[in-house]
C-alpha cells in the first residue's frame, strides 16, 4: 500500500481511543472513487529527558528511533485526524464499490479493520511499557533495541466467513463440526426447522460436559424421539425449547455467534454461507431473552 494516509477526497474519524500517554484514531481514507483505506493515527505529546526508548515526540536529528518509529509508524506533521502532528500507519485497502460482488465478504472487511484498531488500541500503553523496560536494559548493557519497521499482522478475511456452491453439503457439515467441537462451555442452536441431523451430525461428537441447548419453532422428521433419546446420555446437559417467534438459524458456542443461511437440514442443498458475528453479546441478549419465554420441548 502506497497511501500516504491523510490525502484523498475525504477522510473521517470512524473511531478513537486513549491509552496510557497515547492518543489514537482509525480514519477512513476514500482516496478515489473506487479505493480507500483504514488509517491508524497515533501520537503522545508525553516525553522524558532520558536516552531510553521515547514515546512519540522528536528530539533532533541524532536521535534514537522512538516507540512509534520502531513499530514501522510514519511521521506526519498536520494531521487532519488528531488535530496536529501524528505517526499513522495504512492498515486496510478496501474496495468502495456501491454493491460489492460479496456483501457480506465486504462487511466482515470492515469489521476486521475495526477489531484490529480495538485489540492494539486497548493495549497500546501496556505495549510501550514493556518495550521500555527492554530498551532500558538492554541500553544500559551497551546493546541497540534490536525492533526496526515492525509490521502489523495482515488482515486475514476468509477465516470468520464462509459461502458454500449448491451441493457442497459435506463441506458445510465438516466446518459446523469443527465450530461446534471446540466448544468449552455450551453450543446453543437456534433453528427454527430442525431435523434429527443437527444431533446425529453436528451435536453428538461433542465432549461430555458440555451444555447443549436448542431452540426451534417447528422440528421435522424424528427430531423429538431422536432428541428424546440423546437426553439420556451419560454426562449430557441438553434441552429443547420451542417458541413460535423463532424464525433464524444461527449458533452460538461459548463466546462466538455463527449465523446460519439455510436450516441445517437444507444446507447445501442451496447456495448458502455461514458467518461469524461481531455483535456476540447483542445477539446473545436477544436470544437468551427469546430462550427464556419459551416452552420446555424436550
Amino acid at each position: 500500500m502506497k497511501n500516504e494516509g491523510h490525502i484523498g477526497l475525504s477522510n473521517e474519524k470512524v473511531k478513537e481511543a486513549t491509552s496510557g500517554d497515547f492518543k489514537l484514531a482509525l480514519s477512513y481514507l476514500k482516496e478515489s472513487a473506487r479505493t480507500a483505506y483504514f488509517v491508524i493515527h497515533v501520537y503522545s505529546n508525553t516525553f522524558d529527558y532520558s536516552l531510553y526508548l521515547q514515546r512519540s515526540n522528536v528530539r533532533g536529528s541524532d536521535r534514537r528511533k522512538n516507540f512509534l518509529e520502531r513499530l514501522g509508524f510514519t511521521y506526519y506533521e498536520s494531521c487532519n485526524i488528531l488535530g496536529g502532528p501524528c505517526y499513522y500507519k495504512v492498515i486496510e485497502e478496501v474496495p468502495r464499490e456501491a454493491y460489492p460482488e460479496n456483501f457480506m465478504r465486504h462487511q466482515q472487511r470492515l469489521q476486521l479493520a475495526h477489531r484490529k484498531f480495538d485489540q492494539l488500541a486497548s493495549r497500546f500503553g501496556e505495549i510501550f511499557q514493556k518495550m521500555f523496560e527492554v530498551d532500558r536494559i538492554l541500553f544500559e548493557s551497551g546493546f541497540e533495541l534490536p525492533w526496526e519497521e515492525e509490521k502489523l499482522s495482515p488482515i486475514i478475511h476468509g477465516q470468520e466467513e464462509k459461502v458454500y456452491e449448491k451441493g457442497q453439503i459435506y463441506d458445510f457439515y465438516k466446518d459446523i463440526r469443527e465450530i461446534t467441537q471446540s466448544a468449552k462451555k455450551e453450543v446453543f442452536l437456534v433453528d427454527a426447522y430442525v431435523n434429527e441431523e443437527a444431533l446425529d451430525l453436528y451435536l453428538d461428537k461433542i465432549p461430555s460436559g458440555i451444555k447443549i441447548r436448542i431452540l426451534t419453532n417447528k422440528p421435522q422428521g424424528n427430531f423429538i424421539t431422536v432428541a428424546q433419546k440423546f437426553k439420556t446420555k451419560p454426562s449430557v446437559d441438553f434441552e429443547v425449547r420451542q417458541n413460535q417467534d423463532c424464525h433464524d438459524r444461527l449458533f452460538f458456542v461459548d463466546n462466538t455467534c455463527w449465523v446460519i443461511g439455510q436450516s441445517i437440514k437444507d444446507a447445501g442443498k442451496k447456495p448458502t454461507y455461514l458467518v461469524r458475528i461481531e455483535s456476540h453479546d447483542l445477539f446473545k441478549l436477544v436470544f437468551e431473552n427469546l430462550w427464556n419465554a419459551s416452552s420446555v420441548l424436550v
